[in-house]
């Protein structure tokens, strides 16, 4: 992107609040929005230097368009895209950040039960969510046909010269569940390494949140209504942690009376149907964001059964909510 036109969407809107409990200091409140990664992104942070801030901001949106630029299969360059183009050939040589992230999807995949699964990228691709058009219906049969080529045992990973091998012919690795988590992740570094502690950031509902909104108030989180745009379902405090929300909302087609989304069941190459959104936490945005997927596809009934243990709140497939103990005891729950 042109830096001029970047510099330009980060237009700042400022409000003063209280530092210290006397009120013998005060910190700016900035708030940022972007489009980044296929969603906005928004970000408000605390601190008394508004031209710090400023900076910081800057930095850490420059951070997250580097993750994406490097995770991305949709970009012609990124490390995903070489790894992809060279499946059933040949092993890709990629750098260290690339291939960790490669290490942990793989865990994560083993540790639940392949519902979350990086090669689902196939799949993806042939429903189209990401393309201008904005979606549509494949055949039954090319579903099928692409779901074999979806199988996370068949990445090789070669820790000696960091490679990464897609073993079969047409397999696709698409970032889509964990990328989001860590450049939010990733934007937190760059702010706290610049002095910023207090702070919210939003890629389309995996949210980070440090510190406070000042001495006294926690920052206040709210989970979105599936069905009723500009409504909230939840709301509770939260502090130096992060939350992750997976719905059928955001990107979406209606065909025959049916809504098909683009939260896929790796099992089946069709979207999960056992819920309209997945609300769970994690220390870090990227577990969040991984979690937050696999419960979508997992279903209320078996996060129930499973004592799945972070907090978690469902819309179900009937518009019904379900929570766990964990997420009633939440700070400020309402």
């Amino acid at each position: 992107m042109n830096k001029s036109v970047y510099l330009l969407l980060l237009f700042l809107s400022a409000s003063l609040t209280a530092r210290t409990a006397d009120s013998s200091g005060v910190d700016f409140e900035v708030n940022v929005s972007k489009i980044l990664m296929g969603t906005v992104v928004e970000t408000t942070a605390r601190y008394p230097d508004i031209a710090h801030c400023k900076q910081a901001l800057l930095e850490a949106y420059h951070e997250m368009e580097r993750v994406e630029n490097l995770l991305s299969y949709q970009k012609p360059g990124s490390e995903i895209s070489m790894i992809n183009n060279s499946a059933g050939m040949k092993p890709v040589h990629v750098s260290e950040e690339t291939f960790a992230i490669l290490q942990r999807s793989v865990n994560y995949a083993q540790r639940l039960q392949g519902l979350f699964d990086i090669t689902i990228g196939p799949v993806t691709s042939l429903w189209g969510f990401s393309s201008p058009e904005g979606g549509h219906l494949p055949p039954g049969k090319e579903i099928l046909q692409m779901l074999a080529c979806v199988d996370y045992r068949a990445l090789q990973l070669t820790t000696r010269d960091t490679t990464a091998f897609l073993k079969k012919k047409g397999m696709l690795i698409d970032l889509g569940g964990i990328a989001k988590g860590y450049a939010i992740d990733r934007a937190s570094v760059v702010l706290k390494q610049n002095g910023i502690s207090d702070f919210i950031v939003n890629a389309g509902g995996d949210i980070y949140v440090s510190g406070q909104k000042d001495l006294t108030t926690l920052w206040r989180i709210g989970v979105k209504d599936p069905r009723n745009e500009g409504e909230l379902i939840a709301r509770f405090d939260l502090k130096d942690y992060a939350v992750a929300t997976s719905g059928d909302y955001e990107r979406f087609i209606i065909v025959g009376g049916k809504c098909y989304h683009h939260i896929f069941d790796p099992r089946t190459g069709y979207p999960g149907q056992l819920a309209q959104s997945a609300t769970t936490f994690a220390p870090t945005a990227e577990e969040a964001d991984v979690l937050a997927t696999f419960l979508f596809i997992l279903g209320p009934d078996q996060a129930q059964k499973e004592k799945f243990g972070h907090p978690f709140l469902f819309v179900d497939a009937s518009g019904r909510k379900i929570m766990n103990r964990a997420f009633r005891e939440l700070p400020g729950l309402e």
